[in-house]
Parts: C-alpha cells; sequence; structure tokens
C-alpha cells in the first residue's frame, strides 16, 4: 500500500495527495484554456506531426504518470493539433463553437457528476430547461421533452415515440414481427442522413423511407407526397409518419411546415420535426415565417450545440403527447407502474430517465440552464440573427461577383457558391472548384465544406459561428478567388492540351 506525504498507509481514492496542489493546477488549466479561446483567432490549425502522435500514443502505465505530467502532454501534443471548432472562420460543418461561460458549465456539472435528474436540484433545473426551450420555440406548454446528446439522438427519439404510438401491434411486446403491414415513413431527399440510420436502428428498415423530390428551393414537394402515400395505402403498406425539415444541412432550405402538418392530420399520420439548427429561426427577427408550422409538429428534434453555441453534446426532443413518450421509454411489459404513473402523479412523464435511451445520464440540463439564464433571450437572438444577416451579405456579394455564382438559393444561413470557369463543362467546373477546396483545406481544415444538390456540385459555406466577422467571410472570399486565379490556367491548359490529342 502507497504512503501519503506524511508517510501514512494511503487507501486507494482518486482524491488528490495534496489539495492545494491540485487547486494551483485546476487554476492553471483554467488560465490556459481561457488564454487558448481568447486568442482562438490567430491559431493555425495544424494536425499533429509524428512526435506529437509519439508523444500522445504510450504504452498505459501500472502505477500512472501524475497529473501534472498527463497536463503537459495535452498542452504540448494536443490542444494545438485540435480540429479547432472555435476558430471564426469555421464554416465547414454546422457545428457550434462554445463559448468561455460554457466551458466553466460543463466543469461544474462534472464536478456534481450528477447521474440524475429526477430529484434534488437536477431535476427541478431539468424542468426549468425544458419549459424554457418550449417556450423560446413555441411549442405548447402541455408538451414534454428530454434533453439528449445531439440532433441524431433527438430524431432517434422523436421517430421512436412516433412508431410505437402509430403501430398497430404493441410493438413493445411483440416487436415488429408482430406487423401484417410495412411501417412507411416520408421524407425530403435532401433529409439528413441520420434520419436514415435512425428508421435502420428502430428495426424499420430503409427501404420503409420514402424519399420525396424536393423543388427548385429544395423544399418537399407536397402533391408528390400525398400521391406516395396513397400509392402505399394501395400496396398494402400502413403509412405512419412525414418528417419535416426545419433547415436542410446541405442548403439551409425550409420545408413548407404548415403544408406537411395538413397533410399528416389529413392521413392520421405521425409529423416530426427535424429542426436540429433551424428551428432557432423562431428567435430570429426576419426568419421566422421558414418555422410557421413547426408548433403543429407531434415531435421535434433540436440542437443546442449547433446555433445556440453550448458546449457539445447537447440536443432535445420535444413531444406532445407526454403518455406515448413515456411508454416508449419505460421499461417492462404491461408493468403495472405505467398505469400508477398515469393515474397518480406527473412525476414519472418529466422524468429523463423515463425519456431517452440511457438510464445513466450526465446533469446535461446545468449547462444549459447557466448559459441561458446568464444570457437571456435576446442574446441568442441577436446571434441567430447576426448569423443570417452575415449570409445574405455573403450571397449578395457573390451574386455581384462576376468570377463567382450562387449555385442554390440562400433560404437561411447556407451559402452554395461556385468559382465561375466560362467556357467549361459541368465536369471540368467541378474539378476546378473541387481543386479549389482541397487548397483551402490545407489553409484551414474545413473552413467551408462542398455538397453536390441535383447533381450539382457546390462549395459550400454554413454559419451558426458566434465568433465570424464579415471580415472573415470576405476574406474567404478572396481567397478562394485567388486559388481560383491560380488553378484555372491550368485547367485550361489541360483542356487545350487534350483537344489536340484528339
Amino acid at each position: 500500500m502507497k504512503e501519503d506525504k506524511k508517510g501514512r498507509a494511503r487507501e486507494a481514492t482518486l482524491d488528490p495527495d495534496d489539495w492545494a496542489e491540485m487547486r494551483a493546477l485546476g487554476h492553471r488549466m483554467m488560465d490556459d484554456m481561457i488564454d487558448h479561446l481568447e486568442h482562438i483567432r490567430t491559431k493555425p490549425v495544424r494536425p499533429p506531426a509524428k512526435k506529437d502522435v509519439e508523444d500522445i500514443c504510450v504504452p498505459l502505465t501500472e502505477d500512472g504518470e501524475g497529473e501534472e505530467l498527463v497536463y503537459e502532454v495535452f498542452k504540448r501534443s494536443i490542444l494545438p493539433h485540435t480540429l479547432l471548432l472555435p476558430r471564426p472562420n469555421f464554416w465547414g460543418l454546422v457545428g457550434g463553437q462554445g463559448s468561455p461561460y460554457g466551458m466553466m458549465a460543463e466543469m461544474l456539472m462534472a464536478g456534481t457528476n450528477g447521474g440524475q435528474e429526477f430529484s434534488f436540484a437536477e431535476a427541478r433545473v431539468n424542468a426549468q430547461v425544458i419549459e424554457w426551450i418550449k417556450q423560446m420555440i413555441g411549442f405548447p406548454k402541455t408538451a414534454g421533452g428530454v434533453l439528449v446528446g445531439g440532433g441524431s439522438e433527438a430524431n432517434f427519439t422523436g421517430l421512436a415515440v412516433a412508431r410505437n404510438a402509430k403501430a398497430q401491434v404493441d410493438v413493445k411486446a411483440k416487436g415488429l414481427q408482430g406487423l401484417t403491414k410495412r411501417m412507411t415513413l416520408y421524407c425530403g431527399d435532401e433529409t439528413h442522413h441520420c434520419l436514415e440510420r435512425s428508421v435502420e436502428l428502430l428495426g424499420l428498415g430503409n427501404e420503409a423511407m420514402r424519399f420525396i423530390p424536393t423543388d427548385e428551393e429544395c423544399r418537399t414537394r407536397t402533391e408528390v407526397l400525398e400521391k406516395t402515400i396513397k400509392q402505399d395505402r394501395r400496396n398494402g403498406c400502413q403509412p405512419f409518419c412525414v418528417i419535416g425539415c426545419a433547415g436542410t444541412v446541405n442548403t439551409g432550405a425550409f420545408d413548407d411546415l404548415d403544408a406537411l402538418a395538413d397533410i399528416a392530420r389529413r392521413e392520421n399520420l405521425w409529423f416530426h420535426v427535424d429542426g436540429a439548427f433551424g428551428a432557432w429561426l423562431k428567435i430570429s427577427r426576419t426568419h421566422k415565417h421558414l418555422v410557421k408550422g413547426m408548433d403543429r409538429a407531434d415531435s421535434l428534434a433540436v440542437d443546442f450545440h449547433k446555433w445556440m453555441n453550448m458546449p457539445y453534446a447537447i440536443g432535445c426532443t420535444l413531444v406532445k403527447d407526454r403518455k406515448e413518450h413515456f411508454s416508449t421509454f419505460a421499461y417492462g411489459h404491461e408493468a403495472e407502474y405505467l398505469k400508477s404513473a398515469f393515474e397518480v402523479s406527473n412525476d414519472q412523464l418529466t422524468n429523463p430517465h423515463n425519456l431517452a435511451l440511457p438510464l445513466s445520464r450526465a446533469f446535461t440540463s446545468l449547462k444549459a440552464y447557466m448559459l441561458l439564464r446568464a444570457y437571456g433571450t435576446k442574446k441568442y437572438s441577436d446571434l441567430v440573427q447576426k448569423s443570417l444577416d452575415q449570409m445574405k451579405r455573403l450571397g449578395d456579394l457573390i451574386e455581384r461577383d462576376p468570377e463567382l455564382e450562387l449555385a442554390a438559393p440562400v433560404a437561411s444561413n447556407i451559402v452554395c457558391f461556385r468559382y465561375r470557369a466560362n467556357k467549361f463543362s459541368k465536369r471540368e467546373t467541378e474539378l476546378l472548384n473541387r481543386m479549389i477546396i482541397e487548397a483551402l483545406n490545407k489553409e484551414a481544415f474545413l473552413m467551408i465544406s462542398d455538397t453536390t444538390v441535383k447533381g450539382a456540385y457546390m462549395l459550400r459555406a454554413a454559419n451558426v459561428n458566434h465568433r465570424t466577422r464579415m471580415e472573415d467571410l470576405e476574406a474567404m472570399i478572396a481567397s478562394v478567388k485567388e486559388n481560383g486565379r491560380r488553378l484555372l490556367p491550368e485547367m485550361r491548359a489541360q483542356k487545350t492540351k487534350k483537344v489536340a490529342s484528339r
């Protein structure tokens, strides 16, 4: 048995021998990370070199190397070579950047190590956060909700409730083997792939998904949706769910949610909305009309770590029917306590441990509580509006620039564009723009990304970044043009050479 500093036998524990030393190390860690965030604008994006990888990837020792030494490894070889999502010129994913106060809230969450949110102060905090979300999003006060680990899990949770609520058999008891008809669900062809993953994991199979074509504005074509539902019924299927998109990841387009809600109601289908980032347009000043009808959803998925810029990972599923939500995740076939929960108390209907897949939970609601209460709704509304205004100006700049062209309508916070190459074929233009983004990624990985919409390749900038300034976006455009001018003569020379060789 090891001895402490006073020579006494020390039993195994993860508490420090010297609390003062641990306190000093903690203060240093906090100061270092605050410095890191303060100067994030000037930090380069660099993958780890060979020496860093060797510093990171070592055999695990029996006695450990000590807190100080391992922290030095973090500072020396890990932190300088992270992807640096918090930088101001990150628009490659729909990724939030976090904040210093969010980092501190995350520390408090870990310090309490609350593995439950069903009692004591944790329950009050969790319940209050759900209420605030409903108020901000415009969801009915009578709805329920649960915090989860992001948009994918939020969509999975909503679709799980939809499947169980609309199945013609007790799916919890009999499973999908008990179905006599294939259950089918409907979404636009720009729907995020996490929904397909959810459908597969829920045992429905991706052949149950009907990808409805979208129009020129990337919105689900409602007339095709209605025909497809009717055709499925004629073919002996059981349509059960319509999925609306409040912000596609490719272009930022929004479905006509009111029209989808009307169809779902007429056809007696569950209406789920994927609002992972776009639901927050509800608190904007200029774009809230795009989420009209979102409040009619039976379930809604939304993220906090995207446009709300909270520390990863935190999302939310809102569900109108609390009993269907509860009965989907509470275990035990025909357990008596399910009936008593419905008849006696709402406590079990609001207990997050009964409303999502994990039974073990972190005190996730704490960081949302602290950030929402600290900054208020206006701050977040201003951040959402700033992103929208910046991307509108970016779209205007591209439209006026003879070297560039918009490749899709700017609906919200995503701008898709191309470097223009006169007298180039579609394939040649694509190749040139692929070379441009490859060059940009060498400067700053995922400064922007690329995508293909309706067969057209395009560059893509998605902005939920609270650190972005307009000059950052202007610098990105300048870099695209600079690389385009540099690469264009090379492409033209290759084209001329091919023509001459024929």
